[in-house]
C-alpha cells in the first residue's frame, strides 16, 4: 500500500493482533483497497444463509464447525516445504471466527479455547477446541486438527430455528442431505473467484469491500484474545 498498491492479502492477515492492527493503520494512511481473503464470506452456500438471515427468514442459533486436516510436517498441499508455520489458530480459526460474526451481525463477545499437546516439531499445538458467544447469545462451537486421517476440510453445521444446514466450501444441504440449489446467490459458484471480483469492483468503484481490512479485524483481535489464554 505504501508502494501505492491496492492489496488482497492471502488469508491469514497476520499472526498477532498488534501485527493485524498495523496493516489497518496503513490502510487508513494510504486510503488504497485492502481487502482479506475471508473466502466463507464469498462462498455460495454462505452467502445463503446470510441472505436469509437478514431478510428474517433465518435466525442462526449454533454453528458447529469441525476443520480436519493431517498435516504433522511443515510441507503445503503440493508437499514442497513451507518458508512460514501453518496454525490451526490464526489461519484456520480465522475463517470460522470472522464466520460467526458475520452471520450473527455483531462481534464475538466471549471467546475460550483449549490447546492440545505442542507439537514438538512445528512448535504449536495440533488440536483446538474453541467456544464462542455473541452478545445476543448465539454459539459457535469449533473443533481443528491436525491430527485427523480422514475426510479433509471444513464442515458447517448451521443449526437454526427455521432448520438446519450443512456447508462444505460452495455446496450447501440440509441438516437432512439433501441438496440446496445455491445457483441463484451469485454470478458465479465458485467462491474465490467471487472473492476475486469483489476486490476488482471495490477498487474500480471507489468503496471500501466486503471483508475488507477494517470489517475482519475484530476476528484478530479474538483470535490474539484467544492466544493469550493458551500461554
Amino acid at each position: 500500500m505504501r508502494a501505492g498498491k491496492h492489496v488482497q492479502v492471502e488469508i491469514t492477515l497476520a499472526d498477532s493482533w498488534a501485527d493485524a492492527a498495523a496493516v489497518a493503520e496503513v490502510q487508513r494512511e494510504t486510503g488504497f483497497v485492502c481487502m482479506v481473503g475471508h473466502t466463507r464470506r464469498f462462498n455460495p452456500s454462505h452467502q445463503w444463509i446470510h441472505q436469509r438471515v437478514l431478510s428474517g427468514e433465518l435466525s442462526l442459533l449454533h454453528l458447529d464447525v469441525q476443520t480436519f486436516f493431517l498435516r504433522r510436517t511443515n510441507m503445503n498441499a503440493l508437499g514442497q516445504p513451507r518458508s512460514w508455520t501453518e496454525n490451526l489458530l490464526w489461519h484456520h480459526a480465522a475463517h470460522t471466527v470472522d464466520l460467526f460474526a458475520y452471520q450473527c451481525g455483531e462481534p464475538v463477545a466471549t471467546a475460550h479455547v483449549l490447546a492440545g499437546p505442542v507439537s514438538p516439531d512445528l512448535g504449536i499445538p495440533m488440536d483446538l477446541s474453541i467456544q464462542l458467544r455473541s452478545a445476543s447469545g448465539q454459539l459457535c462451537t469449533l473443533a481443528l486438527s491436525f491430527n485427523n486421517d480422514g475426510p479433509l476440510g471444513t464442515f458447517f453445521r448451521y443449526i437454526c430455528d427455521n432448520g438446519t444446514y450443512v456447508a462444505r466450501y460452495d455446496e450447501l444441504v440440509s441438516g437432512r442431505d439433501e441438496v440446496v440449489d445455491v445457483s441463484g446467490v451469485d454470478v458465479s459458484l465458485d467462491g474465490i473467484e467471487l472473492q476475486d471480483r469483489e476486490f476488482i469492483r471495490a477498487i474500480l468503484e471507489g468503496r471500501e469491500p466486503n471483508s475488507s481490512v477494517h470489517s475482519v479485524l475484530d476476528c484478530y483481535r479474538v483470535l490474539g484474545d484467544l492466544q493469550r489464554q493458551m500461554g
